[in-house]
């Protein structure tokens, strides 16, 4: 007899981070059922992900979730591997960036959030590269200069909005708000698996993506890097490059132009260290199942021949 249960995987991410696309991008790889996870059947709500796809297979990246939408995808999924059995219900919220950043603000979330912690959870923090919503550290010493002396929550960017907080700012706020969280509903002891998700892997300068995204965070976000090198012991900690074109479909008419002519469906590519070294793998679905618990690192050789 299979034992099915439901389990999360929270997506984080400020507006602009890449999360719409690679769960757009993940119900492809389900659908196709060529990695460590596949679909067990349809979500009752198909369209939100069925659309986000519909932009992948027509050469456009999906627009990003609007600040009204309020998304927790459900998709039945299963494991594709004898020896490594999973059967459940993988509940997916992609949130937009605005509400992620109004719990920074605020300092409280709501029952949406607390409910889905527990033993199973996973997370999965996400910055883009190119992302013009990716707000760099202040240089005091010019902020000084520049503002006059003024805070920079003083400082107004336009008409309606006062300086945003530096990314790297908010995404360790938000690590400590769900190790916080989870010692409250599971136990201190016990480690959650966060995953941070670099999207748009392809653009990150060719230096760094030899090292992979660990070097990227680190030379980009030293903030974030510290604290998790720091707190390494109350939480899991991974590192995905995720690429859901594997180049740019905005800009590059060449390759979009090959993208189409090859298969939209399968493209895609995952940059990670699950086996100890830099590697590379088609399958999309690796961070979620690696969040669910689910990877043997001993079976991704596998996986890469599939």
């Amino acid at each position: 007899m299979r034992t099915e249960k439901t389990q999360s995987v929270l997506l984080i991410g400020v507006r602009n981070a890449g999360k719409t696309n690679f769960l757009s991008r993940l119900w492809l790889a389900l659908d196709a059922g060529r990695g460590l996870l596949a679909k067990n059947g349809n979500p009752l709500d198909i369209e939100y992900i069925a659309t986000g796809a519909d932009y992948l297979l027509k050469g456009e990246f999906a627009p990003r979730t609007p600040p009204d939408v309020r998304d927790a995808t459900e998709i039945p999924v299963k494991s594709t591997f004898p020896k490594n059995k999973f059967f459940g219900t993988l509940v997916v919220p992609d949130l937009p960036g605005e509400q992620i950043l109004s719990v920074f603000q605020t300092r409280q979330w709501n029952a949406e959030w607390e409910n889905r912690i527990d033993q199973g959870c996973g997370c999965l923090l996400f910055v883009r590269v190119d992302s013009p919503e990716l707000i760099a550290p202040l240089d005091w010493v010019a902020c000084h200069h520049i503002m006059r002396g003024m805070l920079p929550a003083q400082v107004e960017t336009d008409a309606t909005d006062t300086a945003k907080p530096p990314t790297q700012i908010v995404l360790v706020d938000w690590l400590q708000f769900l190790r916080k969280a989870f010692t409250e509903r599971v136990g201190g002891t016990h480690k959650p698996r966060v995953g941070i998700v670099v999207a748009a892997w392809d653009l990150a300068p060719n230096e760094q993506k030899a090292n992979g995204p660990r070097a990227w965070v680190a030379s980009n976000l030293s903030l974030l890097s510290q604290f998790i090198q720091a707190n390494d012991d109350e939480f899991d900690f991974q590192y995905f490059g995720v690429s859901v074109a594997s180049g740019d479909l905005n800009s590059d008419e060449d390759f979009k132009k090959a993208y189409m002519d090859g298969n939209p469906r399968t493209a895609g590519q995952v940059t990670h260290y699950l086996s100890g070294a830099v590697e590379m793998s088609s399958d999309m679905t690796l961070p979620v199942a690696w969040a669910l618990g689910i990877v043997d690192p001993n079976l991704l050789g596998s996986a890469r021949k599939r």
